[in-house]
């Protein structure tokens, strides 16, 4: 198909835009282009990626269909079609691009989530449910405003990989809500504890039904200064053994529960097994 130049002129002044970060501008130059040259695959694929990266499904549902329409073949296009149908509850839709596109297995053993906000990120721990959707398994940091057990969407293509006992696991970008969880965050101070002391504490929050989580610990920093980078973030279990120590002057806890009253009741029951001490409970 024969597009004239300034068509083409045009599609690259818009991709400039985008690339640097004048999303306004560079929407509006591509959506002239479909003006121009509504046959023209590429200023759909664009529009399609840019409203992917911002979640707004209904558009991107809209401009990946048109991509697909128009170039088959495009598995990113019918990738990011399949994650905007879920989100807009169109899960007949969901399902058949799943099948059509052939998505692996998912896994049964969680896998790795990057939250980012704040001009920060944080690795958390969540088990799919299906390609689109999964559940939160760790505690996250307050200020990203998730907590345990939510159920969020996330894109699976992997951004990096954990290092966890010297295994590779797959690290997926979270792409929002889908429920929120009822459970409260909560954190504390255990002075002088060992490894022990520890274990006691998370066997008693998991018969109690709560979430814990040693925030210590939690792979979090600033976001890589090279973008183009594929990361892979170390879990505390595979430092060398002479960095293990038996007991630290204080850990920093997470407990994830309904109500405050259930985790003072783990808490002051760990204190008489274990003979430990918390200070500074807080809630979120």
């Amino acid at each position: 198909m024969y597009i004239p130049p300034d068509y083409k002129q045009l599609f690259e002044e818009a991709r400039r835009y985008e690339e640097l970060g004048d999303v306004y501008h560079a929407v509006k130059l591509f959506k002239r282009v479909i003006k121009l040259a509504p046959d023209w695959m590429p200023p759909y694929q664009s529009l399609g990626r840019i409203y992917h990266q911002r979640r707004e499904w209904k558009p991107s549902f809209h401009y990946n269909k048109k991509t697909i329409a128009l170039a088959p073949s495009d598995k990113d296009a019918w990738w990011m079609m399949g994650m905007a149908a879920a989100a807009l509850k169109k899960e007949g839709v969901a399902r058949s691009v799943w099948s059509k596109f052939g998505v692996l297995p998912i896994a049964k053993t969680p896998e790795g989530l990057q939250l980012t906000y704040h001009g920060t990120f944080e690795i958390l721990w969540m088990q799919a449910l299906d390609p689109a959707k999964a559940v939160v398994l760790s505690i996250p940091h307050p200020d990203s405003g998730f907590r345990y057990r939510d159920q969020v969407y996330y894109d699976r293509r992997p951004v990096g990989y954990h290092i966890v006992d010297k295994k590779r696991i797959p690290v997926y970008a979270e792409m929002g809500w889908v429920k929120h969880s009822p459970f409260q965050t909560f954190s504390c101070l255990l002075h002088t504890v060992t490894p022990e002391q520890l274990l006691q504490l998370e066997k008693l929050c998991y018969h109690a039904g709560l979430g814990f989580e040693i925030w210590s610990n939690a792979a979090r920093g600033m976001v890589l200064k090279n973008p183009n980078a594929f990361p892979e973030y170390y879990g505390r279990s595979i430092l060398p053994p002479e960095t293990e120590t038996t007991h630290q002057d204080h850990a920093l806890v997470a407990i994830a529960a309904l109500h405050q009253a259930e985790v003072l009741h783990v808490l002051n029951t760990w204190q008489v097994i274990s003979l430990g001490v918390y200070s500074d409970l807080r809630g979120y």
